[in-house]
């Protein structure tokens, strides 16, 4: 009884209750319940309109065949066109895939292998070609080794010769071009995956092979490669999904994908259905990656004796392999970083006048109000999700974020297509209503402003807000929940007075990264921007398809200095083993 009346007294004096009486209390539990009951309901609202898009594309595919007129241009697509649509994404992706491996894999496998002069610098520098887009990319690339470029020119000098029948040069503004400028871009998936999967492997198993006379080349493809199996699988995986929803670079190459499909369909042909069942027909393709994925690691389990080191120990390099190391590697980090940055200062310095007189600062500063609420939007909607997860950790609730994820796994062309079919509808019956009501049209309220591509952002990227938000929330002990409780708190000053000051980094980051990627996406701004209304990503690439990006040379410096911002925090936060 004693410890009851401590206990209770301790509850009333806490700092957490002070001020608050018996009745206050019952009626703020009362006020919570009800707040937490609203909450849930607005959290499953706003999961159901995250999954809207997917729901509009299949609902559209299927409607067109209950119509009585129905659109004829997918089967005249499919008739003609369509197969090699589906061949050039397929070896796209696949040479993206292929190129990706090969420039990751062994500078992975150096970094977390050997110690050498220099590695700490050359291990974060291998990721700086992430910042660049492909498509940017691509165009410097193409000016570099096109038949007026200084390559081909300067051979036609050295040799006299007169015409391109005089000798053969391969052809860039290729399949196989496109794709090694994707791999230029996304290898660094694959290389930080990989690294930090060999930075982990077993060394007792590495240890007894030597005993067993394998030489090291046979130790790293039979023993290491396969454990790092799962980790190139799933950086083999988000390659393959990046190249599939790739439209800037296949654009500028010239070369007709399963993407470049979707916006011919809807704003040269007029065909939203037509969109809808190519977009249809990709998230097949995005669901076979994953299921593929899975897959192929279903039955791999992984045992670690109990003195098994969390990291190997690295090998001294000798000089001939750390400058073998630093040749192979800094040639990958000068052509995919060092080269495209140093092209466009180049053509900033010379063309500074059109870089300076254009509408860049305009369409920058609308592109980060844009960019801001989205990632505002995201995180909000993460902290809802994860919050509702900590303080009732059920399936329902484990399923609504999961659901919230699944929108950065459609391509933005897809997610495009998907939000404009519900919004076009909302408009109609909006309109519709505001004259039935005897009042003036609105327009295009939902799909004509920016209010769609705040809801394609918040869709596309609500799985890395979420990441971020349930990582922290992972690395908070149970027991602070458990003592607020015991102390009376109820859950709106647990979460304000303890998860708050807690999960302030995360948020950072959450909002950093977000608003980065909604300033590089450039898909799904191309077909939802308002009419007349630029982000800074199709501003330089409106320029690149014009073959005249040194007029916008200036921001897509820009775009490379914010992308490069999550780079830089991590590599002063984070050390690599």
């Amino acid at each position: 009884m004693q410890a009851d009346s401590d206990l209770s007294a301790h509850k009333q004096k806490s700092p957490l209750n002070a001020g608050f009486s018996v009745a206050e209390r019952f009626s703020g539990q009362f006020t919570e319940q009800w707040a937490g009951k609203f909450l849930t309901v607005i959290a499953a609202f706003i999961c159901l309109l995250l999954l809207m898009p997917v729901a509009a594309l299949i609902a559209e595919s299927i409607a067109d065949s209950f119509r009585v007129e129905g659109d004829s241009t997918f089967s005249e697509l499919a008739d003609t066109v369509l197969w090699q649509y589906i061949l050039n994404s397929i070896s796209v992706v696949l040479g993206a895939i292929i190129f990706a491996c090969l420039l990751a894999v062994m500078p992975a496998w150096w970094c977390s292998h050997y110690e050498f002069k220099g590695r700490n610098i050359l291990q974060w520098a291998m990721v700086f070609p992430l910042a660049i887009p492909a498509y940017i990319s691509g165009y410097i690339y193409t000016e570099l080794f096109d038949y007026a470029g200084p390559i081909q020119s300067s051979l036609r000098a050295i040799f006299n010769w007169q015409s391109p029948q005089d000798y053969w040069f391969p052809d860039f503004r290729s399949r196989w071009g496109a794709s090694l400028m994707l791999a230029l871009a996304l290898y660094p998936y694959i290389y930080l995956l990989l690294r930090n999967a060999f930075a982990r492997r077993s060394e007792n198993l590495t240890n007894a092979a030597r005993l067993m006379g394998a030489s090291r080349r046979r130790i790293f493809f039979t023993i290491e490669l396969p454990l790092a199996r799962p980790a190139l699988a799933i950086g083999c995986t988000l390659v393959a999904m990046e190249s599939l929803a790739d439209y800037g670079t296949v654009h500028l190459f010239a070369i007709s994908t399963l993407t470049t499909a979707i916006y011919d369909s809807w704003l040269v042909y007029g065909s939203l259905t037509t969109a809808a069942k190519i977009s249809c027909l990709m998230l097949l393709f995005v669901v076979l990656l994953v299921s593929a994925e899975k897959y192929q690691r279903r039955r791999q389990q992984f045992f670690e004796g109990r003195n098994q080191k969390l990291s190997a120990t690295k090998l001294q390099a000798s000089n001939g392999r750390t400058f073998m190391i630093w040749l192979v590697c800094g040639s990958i980090v000068i052509a995919g970083f060092v080269y495209p940055v140093l092209t466009l200062l180049d053509y900033t310095l010379t063309y500074l006048s059109e870089n300076l007189s254009g509408n860049l600062w305009q369409h920058s500063q609308s592109t980060f109000m844009l960019a801001g609420s989205a990632a505002f939007i995201a995180t909000l909607l993460a902290l809802l999700f994860n919050a509702q997860l900590r303080f009732s950790p059920n399936r329902y609730h484990q399923s609504k974020l999961a659901l919230s994820s699944l929108g950065y796994a459609i391509p933005g062309t897809v997610l495009a297509i998907g939000l404009l079919i519900p919004l076009t509808q909302a408009d109609l019956w909006l309109n519709r209503l505001l004259v039935s009501m005897e009042h003036s049209r609105i327009g295009l309220f939902f799909s004509g402003t920016s209010f769609a591509l705040i809801m394609a952002f918040v869709i596309r990227f609500a799985a890395i807000s979420n990441g971020s938000i349930q990582s922290a929330y992972q690395h908070m002990p149970a027991n602070l929940d458990a003592a607020s409780q015991i102390l009376g708190a109820n859950r709106s000053e647990t979460f304000t007075r303890i998860h708050w000051p807690l999960l302030r980094p995360a948020i950072i980051s959450s909002l950093l990264l977000v608003f980065i990627e909604c300033v590089k996406e450039l898909p799904a701004s191309l077909l939802l921007r308002p009419f007349d209304f630029e982000t800074l990503a199709t501003y330089v690439f409106q320029y690149a398809s014009d073959e005249q990006l040194e007029q916008a040379a200036l921001g897509a410096l820009l775009i490379i200095v914010i992308s490069l911002l999550p780079i830089v925090f991590l590599s002063r936060s984070q050390k690599m083993d």
